[in-house]
């Protein structure tokens, strides 16, 4: 993360926008946005949306179901190892395995961020969110929780000690509140010997419409420096050295 390491063990990284926009969403912008973007992601697709609506009338003791497919833009690199996701009001940028550096993305966020807000006029920012997927592979007959992750789950006196799986999630804050970060270590069995072990790291503003247009920057980059400073700290360097 803030280290460039040889096989860095990121297998997705997202930046996600949620706008309020000023009018209502024209069509017409996904193809003018496509323009903007076509000669880094020129293949264009429509990606799905399942939502389930249930209605329950209490007094009839009845309910209804309502499912409801929505579709939206999806850009393409060639390899499609990258992607962007337009949903009207949303815009996500992801980069898939091989992640090769925070450059090489922010670049990418920077296109989609700019091409987007050239074409479709926004009222407000309600949400970022600078996300990272980790997978770590740890085998299984060599493995002790304490010498690979600094954020483990804690078994005090009088619990088991014998531990078969767990999950562990936090939120910190930062910049006073301002900015939040979840983390979330799970563990995931992948052979009868090895256990995949899942770090997912999501750095989001907490506070909707508290940042201007002309701040997105140094917030993207700043998300990146204090998600790059978690990844650090919760392992240990033995686990580094798995990827190093």
């Amino acid at each position: 993360m803030s280290k460039q390491y040889k096989n860095p063990p990121i297998t997705e990284a997202v930046c996600e926008f949620r706008f309020e926009l000023e009018n209502t969403f024209d069509l017409k912008a996904v193809d003018l946005f496509f323009d903007e973007i076509k000669e880094k992601f020129p293949k264009k697709k429509k990606g799905q949306f399942f939502q389930v609506e249930i209605k329950i009338d209490a007094k009839e003791k009845k309910q209804e179901e309502k499912r409801i497919v929505r579709e939206f833009d999806q850009f393409f690199s060639e390899d499609e190892k990258t992607l962007i996701q337009l949903d009207k009001e949303r815009l996500s940028i992801h980069k898939l395995k091989p992640y090769n550096s925070w450059e090489e993305f922010y670049s990418l966020i920077s296109l989609a961020f700019n091409s987007y807000i050239k074409n479709i006029k926004i009222k407000s920012i309600q949400r970022i969110g600078l996300r990272y997927i980790n997978n770590f592979e740890i085998p299984l007959s060599t493995f002790d929780i304490e010498q690979y992750f600094n954020l483990r789950p804690v078994m005090g006196e009088g619990l088991p000690q014998d531990l078969v799986s767990f999950i562990v999630g936090t939120i910190f804050a930062f910049e006073n509140g301002r900015d939040n970060i979840k983390v979330q270590l799970i563990d995931r069995l992948a052979t009868p010997n090895k256990t995949v072990f899942v770090l997912d790291m999501d750095y989001f503003l907490a506070n909707p419409g508290s940042i201007q247009i002309d701040e997105i920057s140094q917030w993207i980059t700043n998300a990146h420096k204090n998600v790059a400073n978690i990844f650090e700290a919760a392992l240990t360097e033995k686990t580094k050295l798995l990827f190093d």
